[in-house]
């Protein structure tokens, strides 16, 4: 055990947080946060209408389909219930 310092800890410091920044500096740097903001915008694929238009479609489609499954089982589970309660 001669790998252990005496506190028994890991050996690693802790590093204190830097100290925060001012709101005037905060300020200061919102022009070029905003500038790097609009670099990655200008980035970014952006997709045409008619794929926005065929992945709203399938969205609803799967909605859709989630509510007939759901419904389905919900109607299946309720009539199990009311079978073993003797409500039928």
């Amino acid at each position: 055990m001669a790998d252990k310092n005496e506190s028994g800890g890991s050996g690693k410091a802790v590093e204190p947080a830097p100290p925060r920044q001012g709101f005037l500096t905060w300020i200061t740097k919102a022009p070029q946060f905003f500038a790097e903001v609009r670099q990655e915008g200008a980035k970014v694929t952006w997709p045409t209408i008619a794929e926005t238009r065929v992945t709203t479609i399938a969205v609803f489609i799967m909605i859709l389909l989630s509510i007939v499954f759901f419904a389905l089982v919900d109607f299946a589970l309720s009539n199990v219930v009311k079978f073993v309660l003797g409500l039928v």
